[in-house]
Formats: C-alpha cells, sequence, structure tokens
C-alpha cells in the first residue's frame, strides 16, 4: 500500500447524523462519503489549485471542508423540514382520530354493534373491517358514512 492510499484510508467513509427532537435522538442519516464524494466532485484536472500542497492533503482537506459544509446544511434543511411535516403529522393524528369517532358514532363503539350492524346491511365483519380502514386511509372527506357503505364496491363471492 502507498502513501496515499494509506493517507485515504484514514477518511471516513461513513458520516452518521442524529436526528434529535426537544433532545431526544429519533433517528439517523448515515451516509456513505465513498458513494457520495463522486457525485459531487466532478473536476477533471488532477493539477492542484496550491502547488506547494501535496496533492493527497489538499484532497482530504477539500473533502473534509466539503462534507462539513453539506452535513451542516443538510443539518439545517432536515430540522426546518422534519419541523414542517411534524406539525403536518399531528394534524394527521387529529384527522384520523376524528374519522374514527365518526365512524363509531354512526356503526356502533363495540364489536357486538358492528357484528349486528355488518349482519343487518348483508355484508361480513372482514367487508367493513376493510372498508373502515381503506375510509381511514383515503384523505377524501365523507359526508354520509353509511350512504358510502350501501354503495361501495362489493366483491362478488
Amino acid at each position: 500500500m502507498t502513501q496515499a492510499n494509506s493517507k485515504k484510508e484514514l477518511l471516513p467513509s461513513q458520516v452518521r447524523l442524529v436526528v434529535e427532537v426537544d433532545g431526544h435522538p429519533v433517528g439517523f442519516l448515515n451516509l456513505d462519503l465513498d458513494r457520495l464524494w463522486p457525485l459531487i466532485n466532478h473536476r477533471k484536472r488532477d493539477v492542484v489549485p496550491v502547488e506547494w500542497m501535496d496533492a493527497t492533503i489538499f484532497d482530504s482537506i477539500m473533502r473534509a471542508v466539503v462534507m462539513k459544509r453539506l452535513m451542516s446544511r443538510l443539518q439545517g434543511r432536515l430540522y426546518q423540514t422534519l419541523g414542517d411535516e411534524m406539525v403536518k403529522a399531528e394534524l394527521d393524528v387529529e384527522i384520523v382520530t376524528l374519522k374514527a369517532e365518526t365512524a363509531a358514532q354512526v356503526f356502533g363503539r363495540t364489536k357486538t354493534e358492528i357484528e349486528k350492524f355488518v349482519a343487518d346491511s348483508g355484508g361480513t365483519a372482514m367487508d367493513f373491517y376493510t372498508f373502515f380502514w381503506e375510509y381511514l386511509l383515503e384523505d377524501r372527506e365523507v359526508t354520509d358514512l353509511k350512504k358510502e357503505w350501501k354503495t361501495r364496491d362489493i366483491p362478488t363471492r
């Protein structure tokens, strides 16, 4: 192994950015620098702009500076995006909870009430639960849940 290769191997090949919310780690962003660096560094010339510096040292310093700045920018944007998306996720919790509450008011709160409703409507419990989960997952507004149940696509048996 040459001296240039040994210096290059001392550089970290992976960077881990810890994502924290209110001081508690909630996840990590791992970047493989050996794969990322060629996508960033498109220099076609091998001439070092600082002639008095060893090319390997210059490349290592350049990579360290660029990666430090990249991680700083990523961290700032990541926290901004995460904050924005957490607000949206909090709203999603409220929407799903309200939709479940609406379904409970329309169809019943207990398993016995659901079984009776399903039996009276000619469907199966599986039909109802499929309908319920699709209703929770859909983004569209449903104004009449009972009408939706009656007009749903009923698979042929």
